[in-house]
């Protein structure tokens, strides 16, 4: 046993010894390239933490947000003055209050505003250290950009050789070698790293690097980022450079246009567009009808396009091919971003283009227009002989990293289905990024045997909205084992001319109720008059035999609910309650404030630029309505570019069964719509700030 414990030690100590650890320290980003400044959105809104008091000058609009950096947390306060200027404040101190000497100096320009401020970050389980950042406001946007990650930089030493090595903190958190953090190795030892997201330098926590003929994993990182720890591991080839001036990595496909294996080497001797793009992206499908005159005009002069379509659905992809009469060999998958192609040349956003020469060797990328057109004349001009030269590689601007989720998925923790029988469940979609969500479809997959359920078209997700889903089942006879359903939602954004197709994806566990005896019809006629006559009683009585009159109607609509449960007449009981909860709602206590817009809120209106339409939706029986139609018709009066209108949700059920105010056979009113926006606003409580909040987000 104790020859054990020692053969063990030894080990264990062994691998340790193998480790290498780097020694990090700050680094300056701007030298180092625009891979090592990320980019985070921070939503703004009109209302602050409770908890936070801004001591400063007067305000004409005022928009709220918080950040943390470790367990430091920051609220930001975006004021703009009476005379139009723009300052940032930031609690540097963080003791919740926000004061004039706290305020930052900026500097403006076209159509924005950057402020620069050092914070400290404090991450859990390492040493705080300073943290340097920027913020900057696109003009008129309901959010600002965090703009930093506080690179740090250090020399790795193998075989007595030194390599430099620098971690970023990706995700902006305070907190090194967490999810969106990433690392960069100069392999090759030029002294640049080539850390831009397709670069052959750049590395996500869980990869490998090799230098040399030895490959190393990170094994450590310390939170506070002053050192890492990478272990040697399993032997991997190197990842191959796609910058002018090195081969294009070869690769075999078979042409959807051609239905034959081709390679790309095939095309040697030719010069090559090799084209990532997709038919959902908008940019690539402006760019075809350029391409089809440049492949048109220099075909028979050496020139050749290789497409590699993103796309999931074959069918959309030949409809477009063959309505656009594409005549260039076409790869296709079916896996958008996991396709193998995307992945060998590492692919974050489309279009992506290469342009090669004769020899197969990456002269130029993401060219277009009459730039494309030149560069492809150059060289089909050069002929086969001439030695290529290095060209240099253009800028890349946006994004800052590999394509991102900006949808939140929030699922329910159990969906409901019966034998023979239809159930719903609903989920909610959140776009937590300045950019909109476009043809967002939700489909389930891994259903159990014998159950169906459709695909749900949601439309586009506006920045920063929301939508709420309802999943329809139908099932036959239930398996016993009913494993875990698969909820896609299927969508892209873009980014200028970058579009990036995303498939999110949550599990969904089942829940399996009785099947409801098939019986006679039941009317409950007498519930329904029960409720009528105790309305009318209500009605007459109005003093001090009210609140008798409504405890019975609640006991005998609670006793006519369990009955009807009992006798298995689901949809009756539920009409029942649809009552019941109507009737209850009509005869609530409304709101004796009266309306009076806040100075805040006449700012803030007065800053609308966008016309916006509220709708509320109201009915006769409705107390609290009439304060909420007051507000909103107040802030019309403040703006015209705010248009009120009004619905009786009873006269219109089919609009208020849209908006999501009819549900399940139940009117929830008052109910405030701001187009655009995405949410329903419930209720009267709060309404002025949340109509405000929504008017903010979409009519600037």
């Amino acid at each position: 046993m104790n020859l054990l414990v020692v053969v063990v030690f030894a080990v264990t100590l062994g691998a340790w010894a193998q480790n290498v650890e780097v020694r990090l320290e700050p680094g300056d980003g701007s030298r180092l390239g625009d891979w090592a400044q990320a980019s985070v959105p921070l939503r703004l809104k009109p209302t602050g933490p409770q908890d936070v008091k801004f001591d400063g000058p007067s305000l004409a609009t005022a928009l709220w947000g918080e950040f943390a950096l470790g367990q430091a947390k920051y609220a930001v306060l975006l004021g703009t003055r009476a005379t139009g200027e723009v300052n940032l404040w930031v609690d540097r101190n963080r003791d919740r209050r926000l004061t004039t000497d706290e305020g930052q100096a900026g500097t403006a320009g076209p159509g924005r505003s950057t402020w620069s401020v050092s914070l400290r970050a404090e991450p859990s389980g390492g040493e705080p250290y300073t943290y340097a950042l920027s913020i900057l406001w696109p003009e008129g946007r309901g959010y600002v950009y965090l703009l930093g990650g506080a690179p740090k930089v250090g020399t790795l030493i193998v075989d007595q050789r030194s390599y430099r090595l620098a971690f970023l903190d990706g995700d902006l958190d305070g907190v090194y070698g967490t999810k969106g953090d990433f690392y960069a190795v100069d392999v090759d030892g030029d002294g640049v790293f080539y850390a831009d997201p397709d670069g052959h330098e750049r590395f996500e926590l869980g990869e490998t690097f090799t230098v040399g003929d030895k490959t190393y994993r990170l094994a450590q990182v310390a939170p506070s980022g002053t050192f890492v720890r990478v272990a040697p591991t399993v032997y991997a080839p190197p990842k191959p450079a796609l910058i002018p001036g090195h081969p294009a990595p070869d690769f075999r496909f078979t042409s959807l246009v051609e239905d034959r294996s081709l390679a790309l080497s095939d095309f040697r001797g030719k010069v090559v567009l090799l084209d990532f793009w997709a038919t959902w992206c908008g940019p690539c499908m402006n760019e075809l009808p350029h391409l089809k005159d440049l492949h048109a005009k220099y075909r028979g002069q050496g020139f050749e396009i290789v497409g590699v379509s993103l796309d999931i659905y074959p069918a959309e992809l030949k409809r477009v091919v063959e309505g656009e009469g594409l005549a260039w060999p076409i790869a296709f998958e079916g896996k958008q971003w996991d396709n193998s192609l995307a992945l060998m040349y590492r692919v974050y956003q489309i279009p992506t283009s290469y342009l090669l020469d004769r020899k197969g060797v990456i002269r130029y990328r993401d060219l277009h227009g009459g730039e494309l057109e030149q560069k492809i004349m150059e060289l089909l001009a050069e002929g086969s002989a001439q030695a290529p030269e290095a060209v240099p590689l253009p800028p890349v601007v946006l994004p800052a990293g590999p394509p991102r989720s900006i949808l939140e998925l929030n699922l329910p923790p159990r969906a409901g289905l019966v034998a023979r029988g239809k159930t719903q469940t609903t989920l909610q979609l959140v776009n937590t990024s300045p950019y909109e969500a476009e043809e967002v479809k939700v489909l389930v997959q891994n259903l159990p045997a014998g159950v169906k359920a459709q695909e749900v078209e949601v439309g586009n997700i506006p920045p920063f909205g929301e939508r709420t889903v309802t999943l329809a089942f139908e099932a036959q006879d239930l398996p016993t084992a009913l494993p875990a359903g698969l909820v896609l939602v299927v969508y892209h954004y873009c980014i200028g001319d970058a579009c990036f197709q995303m498939v999110d994806k949550g599990e969904l566990a089942w829940v399996v109720g009785r099947e409801a005896p098939v019986r006679a019809s039941w009317n409950p006629w007498w519930v329904l008059v029960a409720v009528g006559v105790a309305l009318l009683a209500a009605w007459a009585l109005k003093g001090r035999l009210l609140v008798v009159v409504l405890v019975l109607l609640v006991v005998g609509g609670s006793l006519a609910l369990a009955l009807g449960i009992r006798r298995g007449q689901a949809r009756q009981a539920e009409r029942v309650g649809a009552t019941l909860c109507t009737s209850c709602v009509g005869i609530e206590e409304a709101p004796r404030r009266q309306v009076a817009l806040s100075a805040q809120a006449r700012s803030i209106l007065a800053t609308l630029t966008r016309r916006v339409r509220v709708t509320v939706f109201y009915t006769a029986w409705c107390k609290s309505c009439p304060y909420v139609k007051a507000v909103v018709q107040a802030m019309a009066q403040v703006n015209p570019l705010v248009e009120v209108e009004l619905v009786d949700a009873e006269g219109e059920p089919a609009r208020a069964e849209a908006a999501g105010v009819l549900r399940a056979g139940r009117l929830v009113v008052p109910a405030t719509v701001v187009a655009g926006s995405g949410q329903v606003l419930f209720g009267a409580d709060n309404i002025e700030d949340r109509v405000l909040q929504q008017l903010v987000r979409v009519g600037r």
